[in-house]
């Protein structure tokens, strides 16, 4: 690849991103093993440091935090101490007890280089303070914690957590004290004298900002993701690449190892990725999915910490890009690489899922239309009616019982295949719904009404259990109707059944003269239905949901 900056400095670190993305071990231990890891940890982007200490555990991630600047710990505590817009002590308290037992020098910088309400704000909410100097006494009862004179004997703290927590406190002013006396009396002043509310308020927005910078915007400004865009309107020629934001300067905004090891190397976005001749080019794409990542973060109320959930936001990502690629690229992989040249990142994310918009819509219309019932009462075959119920949520799913061979997990959108096989099985059951209540004229609401004096619990009631009745009604009177059957019938009815040498062609004979007197068209699938719908049918009768039967 070629370099796409005079910069000296990008080449290395492009390339030891590239090899760190590809290491199959831990990569914090890939980090120390560098030769030159002193200063290569601090020129680390702050997020791939940070899923990277995630990943190996706090507790095992004392070396590459005595090596991490003061700048990049901050950002560390951005990322994982926080709770919905407020600082969760217990979540920052792990962090500082790791930077304290590195040692008071460490602690310093640390404490120095951070927000001074953050800190002030973390000891506030463990310990009452009192002012000495200013003959400030503390009540004559016993302390609602423990008492702690700080070391220059100015305040006394009423340490409030008991056990480990209280000693932590007490470990982290001792400490600090001993590496900058002043620095430790601005934080317990502070602490003493600030309004609660005004240190949450300017910790927040100092915080805020950070993020921001980092690609996490607000909830509703990052909806603006999910938002529908027209396929037809995004060009291969339009050029929007060079005007989108991407976050951080000077390649700060490298994807995290961590999470470019969750992008599927098959994909068709990986594969178009790997088009990208120049490595500037690839730091951007990098930089701008890492935006976007952040951004499905912020719409989906995830703390930006969660590695976990970060990651399946980039599979997610890394499905719709692929989607919107196929789509823009008429899955022409030259064509797909070019593309992500020119196009907005985000345009392209917004391409793949709006494609899955159009079948939420679709399959919300079908679940309103009342075909397929209401309520509990779904009668939507497997999978038809996890597919409905998957496609019709806020983020549309993709149930892998549509993959070949099937699968048992349910899994976001990945390619365009996806969406024509979810279209085609929505098409399905939206055909199967119109034969049942147009072609043969079944009222929904009949079966909803007989409901509680059935056998069957409304959940097991299918479109199956339905022209199982009617070949039942068939073979015991002759007739076309869809009253339930009374438990005497069903050993004179297996008997019939048991006789019947051509069962399929019978019924299909029946049914479809039935549409032609309601001139209705025959389903071209209508065979296949009957032989999934009749399979077994004298062991179905005997199954909850095989019939309906009174009670």
């Amino acid at each position: 690849m070629t370099n796409g900056s005079d910069d000296p400095g990008i080449i290395p670190l492009s390339r030891w991103r590239a090899a760190l993305a590809r290491a199959r071990r831990n990569r914090a231990a890939v980090l120390l093993e560098a030769p030159d890891a002193a200063q290569l940890i601090p020129q680390m982007p702050v997020q791939e440091l940070y899923f990277a200490i995630k990943e190996q555990g706090l507790a095992d991630s004392r070396d590459i935090l005595a090596l991490a600047s003061p700048e990049q710990i901050q950002g560390f505590f951005d990322l994982d101490a926080w709770d919905r817009g407020a600082l969760d002590v217990e979540k920052l308290r792990p962090w500082l007890d790791m930077i304290t037992d590195i040692g008071p020098e460490k602690l310093g910088q640390v404490i120095e280089s951070m927000d001074a309400e953050v800190i002030a704000l973390y000891v506030q909410r463990q310990c009452k303070v009192y002012d000495i100097t200013l003959e400030e006494a503390p009540p004559d009862e016993d302390p609602e914690g423990s008492f702690f004179p700080t070391p220059d004997g100015f305040y006394l703290l009423d340490v409030l957590p008991g056990g480990e927590a209280g000693k932590s406190m007490e470990h982290l002013i001792d400490w600090l004290y001993r590496a900058d006396l002043l620095l430790a009396r601005r934080v317990v002043m502070s602490a003493r004298w600030e309004m609660p509310s005004d240190l949450e308020e300017w910790s927040l927005r100092w915080r805020n900002g950070r993020m921001a910078d980092l690609g996490y915007v607000d909830y509703y400004d990052a909806l603006t993701i999910y938002r529908y865009l027209d396929p037809a309107s995004v060009k291969l020629d339009e050029k929007s690449a060079r005007d989108a934001t991407v976050i951080g300067p000077h390649g700060a905004s490298a994807l995290p190892a961590l999470l470019a090891g969750q992008i599927d190397e098959r994909g068709f976005f990986a594969r178009a990725l790997t088009g990208l001749d120049a490595d500037a080019e690839v730091e951007r794409v990098h930089g701008a999915l890492l935006t976007l990542v952040n951004k499905i973060l912020s719409a989906d109320r995830v703390e930006p910490g969660d590695s976990e959930k970060a990651r399946a936001a980039l599979t997610r990502a890394a499905g719709y890009l692929s989607i919107g690629l196929e789509s823009i690229s008429r899955s022409d992989l030259p064509r797909a690489t070019d593309a992500l040249s020119k196009i907005a990142l985000e345009r392209v994310f917004r391409v793949g899922f709006s494609l899955t918009l159009q079948l939420q819509r679709l399959a919300t219309s079908l679940i309103q239309s009342g075909r397929v019932g209401k309520g509990e009462f779904n009668l939507l075959e497997p999978p038809y009616r996890e597919l409905t119920r998957l496609l019709a949520g806020a983020r549309p799913e993709y149930p892998a019982t549509l993959d070949t061979p099937p699968g048992n997990i349910v899994r976001p959108f990945l390619s365009l295949l996806d969406v024509s096989r979810a279209a085609h099985a929505l098409k399905t059951a939206a055909e199967q719904a119109a034969f049942v209540c147009d072609g043969l004229g079944i009222r929904i609401e009949a079966i909803a009404e007989v409901g509680g004096t059935l056998t069957s619990q409304p959940s097991e009631i299918r479109f199956g259990t339905l022209i199982r009745t009617l070949t039942a009604r068939l073979f015991l009177s002759g007739t076309i109707a869809l009253d339930p059957i009374a438990g005497a019938d069903i050993r004179p009815l297996k008997k019939a059944i048991a006789a019947e040498t051509d069962l399929l062609s019978k019924i299909e004979a029946v049914l479809l003269a039935r549409l032609t007197e309601r001139a209705q068209k025959r389903p071209e699938a209508i065979r296949a239905w009957l032989e999934v719908w009749l399979k077994d049918l004298t062991t179905a009768i005997d199954l909850p949901g095989g019939l309906l039967v009174h009670l």
